[in-house]
């Protein structure tokens, strides 16, 4: 599945080049957490599993400076593994199933379709 599913750049790569060693595992950890979501509709089973991944990186909080490369190479490396064909889109975002559904229609359109307040009062 990884590498032959497509999905929207920024959860595509979560690193981008010059941040620090803590940005890119927090950025780590919030895709993950948001990789589970997409795979877990049912709450409860999504806060379990996101329990089991604050636990897996509370583990190793306290690794050395080259273990913890090695970790999160790792866990990018598992995190595109892991991503779904479909990920969870809000429906009001870009891509949603109800994202411009009944836009309403600009208002100088409104405007001039509206007799005048002359002739609605009588």
């Amino acid at each position: 599945m990884g590498a032959a599913v497509s999905m929207p750049a920024q959860r595509a790569a979560p690193f981008a080049p010059g941040l620090t060693h803590q940005q890119r595992v927090t950025r780590l950890y919030r895709h993950a957490l948001r990789t589970a979501r997409d795979w877990f509709v049912d709450v409860d089973l999504w806060l379990e599993r996101s329990r089991e991944i604050q636990a897996e990186f509370q583990r190793n909080k306290n690794a050395g400076p080259r273990e913890a490369q090695i970790l999160l190479n790792r866990g990018l490396s598992r995190l595109l593994e892991m991503r779904h064909p479909e990920p969870y889109t809000a429906p009001y975002l870009p891509g949603g199933c109800t994202y411009q559904r009944n836009v309403p229609p600009p208002p100088e359109l409104c405007e001039r379709s509206l007799p005048p307040h002359s002739e609605m009062i009588r």
